[in-house]
């Protein structure tokens, strides 16, 4: 049996009036689903896509017939929520061109399925270690890939957030999807890039060294808010208390 100790918050931030950020977690299998997406396009466009894709991915996750393995459902369920952003997008004016990012972690028994569009973040806590386990779809994360900017000069360029990969700006959009094994003592962290813009990884480390999930998150906020952080500020952390050991102890990322 799998025991998780989770705790989600979310937050508007210094600046912005209206947060286009949505959290969201439902109990699944033997573990839960917990997910993050980020809206995009501006009051009230953001705030409608973000709350779609998680309106939309609980309800094909519900829906997905129980022969399909999770990356299959997952992908099903975000490829829906994509297109369904779209289509309001395109046929509500007051919505055009509205998008969202989103980060998806499944947990059931001992295994981690997650899937990704965009720029929150999904990391794995372990054995005192912070390691990120998605890929930010950014035009500054490309450019680094293909060797044509220097990740030191990453974090202040002037289009470090413009996003390559986003749901509800095409019919169709690639979702990676990774399968990790789980230990008890493992930490997931789901956060939005008004967090992780903000704070370097060692410190997102050192608050889910020191504290529970809820203290966990509550920090991060509250150090979000300390540097004056113009974004929204979301934050999930689930900790496996116990899980049991998965049928397949290896690592395997698609696309």
């Amino acid at each position: 049996m799998t025991e998780i100790s989770f705790f989600q918050l979310t937050d508007a931030g210094c600046v912005q009036r209206e947060n286009q950020d949505a959290v969201g977690a439902w109990p699944h299998d033997d573990g839960m689903v917990f997910a993050v997406a980020d809206g995009l396009g501006g009051a009230p466009a953001g705030q409608v896509a973000s709350q779609l894709a998680l309106d939309v991915l609980a309800r094909e996750l519900e829906r997905a017939p129980a022969a399909w393995n999770l990356p299959k459902r997952l992908r099903r369920a975000i490829q829906e929520a994509n297109l369904e952003i779209y289509t309001k997008g395109v046929t509500v004016p007051d919505l055009r061109r509205m998008g969202s990012t989103l980060t998806v972690s499944a947990v059931a028994g001992g295994t981690l399925t997650a899937a990704h569009v965009g720029d929150t973040r999904l990391y794995l806590y372990r054995d005192r270690a912070l390691a990120q386990l998605t890929k930010d779809h950014t035009w500054v994360e490309e450019q680094v890939g293909y060797g044509l900017l220097a990740p030191v000069d990453a974090r202040a360029h002037p289009r470090r957030g413009v996003l390559t990969r986003s749901l509800g700006h095409e019919l169709v959009v690639a979702i990676d999807v990774l399968t990790i094994a789980l230990r008890p003592g493992d930490v997931l962290l789901h956060c939005s890039d008004g967090l992780h813009e903000l704070l370097a990884d060692v410190e997102l480390a050192e608050i889910l060294t020191a504290h529970d999930p809820e203290a966990a998150c509550r920090a991060l906020v509250r150090r979000g808010r300390e540097e004056g952080g113009t974004g929204n500020l979301s934050a999930q952390v689930a900790a496996i208390r116990r899980c049991p050991a998965p049928a397949r102890s290896w690592w395997r990322r698609g696309r």
